[in-house]
């Protein structure tokens, strides 16, 4: 609960702060949004509807749909949402699909200045998945083994660069998705699993084949925070967005909706030292 308390704090005096930059030019961008009759959310994920709280169902739920829903309702108008593949996600921002990019990986060094982001104290954890009953304990205990790993998801590009994890494995089976992934596991075909943590964690709370279970190495093999983002000139929409943000996390809302998919144990607090880091 205080990683929330903490974030909205400091994300109340960058609502502030942009806000005044706000004031200072036109409505430009919610004017746009109205008139173009709703809010446009692009969100990144490679999993299956039924793999990840990042997606989005009907009822427009889950760590993105839920706040940016209530965003659009604050504006008011409709809310829709394009499921992006992260390698583009921030070029449809740029070109104008989508009207921000919610729970998505930071930006490259060369868009930074091109864009806003908030911080949302949620990081996004790539790790070694395996059986309860495995023997491996830590990362260096997966050499020699077999891995399986989701196709396009974070935790393949991670396991990519990691060359020295990626020559000692035995083989790499590539999955289309993280059901097959935990099958994989279950029947013991591979023994470890490199995944994206909140994926991973949403789908083997909903594994029901037979009495396996999984756990997470807890040493990851990278990490990163998770950011919505707008174009910089729309200081207007990003106030509006920090906003919601502020009022959720103070309500806890945001807390309780990573309890109900399953994910309190992926809750690091986004904030580090520089509290100008969170809305930028």
């Amino acid at each position: 609960m205080g990683v929330f308390k903490r974030t909205a704090a400091l994300l109340l005096s960058a609502v502030m702060t942009v806000s005044f930059l706000a004031s200072c030019g036109s409505d430009t961008a919610v004017s746009r949004i109205k008139e173009n009759g709703g809010l446009r959310v692009g969100y990144c994920s490679c999993a299956e509807s039924e793999d990840a709280p990042f997606v989005i169902d009907q009822e427009g739920e889950g760590l993105t749909g839920n706040p940016a829903s209530k965003t659009a309702s604050a504006i008011g108008v409709n809310v829709s949402f394009t499921r992006l593949k992260t390698e583009n996600a921030y070029e449809s921002l740029m070109n104008g699909t989508v009207d921000c990019l919610w729970n998505c990986l930071p930006p490259r060094k060369e868009l930074v200045s091109s864009v806003r982001t908030i911080e949302t104290g949620l990081y996004y954890r790539q790790v070694i998945m395996v059986r309860e009953d495995s023997k491996i304990e830590r990362l260096a205990d997966v050499k020699g083994k077999k891995l399986a790993v989701v196709s396009g998801s974070d935790a393949q590009s991670e396991l990519h660069n990691a060359s020295v994890m990626e020559s000692s494995l035995s083989k790499i089976v590539v999955c289309t998705s993280m059901k097959q992934v935990l099958e994989e596991l279950a029947s013991g075909k591979v023994q470890c699993a490199a995944v994206d943590e909140p994926q991973a964690l949403y789908a083997a709370a909903g594994f029901k084949e037979g009495a396996v279970r999984f756990r997470i190495i807890e040493t990851p093999i990278a990490e990163c925070g998770l950011v919505i983002a707008t174009r910089a000139e729309d200081a207007d929409l990003c106030a509006q967005i920090a906003e919601k943000v502020v009022s959720m996390s103070q309500n806890d809302k945001i807390e309780e909706l990573c309890e109900q998919y399953g994910l309190s144990s992926m809750l690091r607090s986004a904030i580090k030292d520089d509290p100008n880091k969170t809305a930028t």
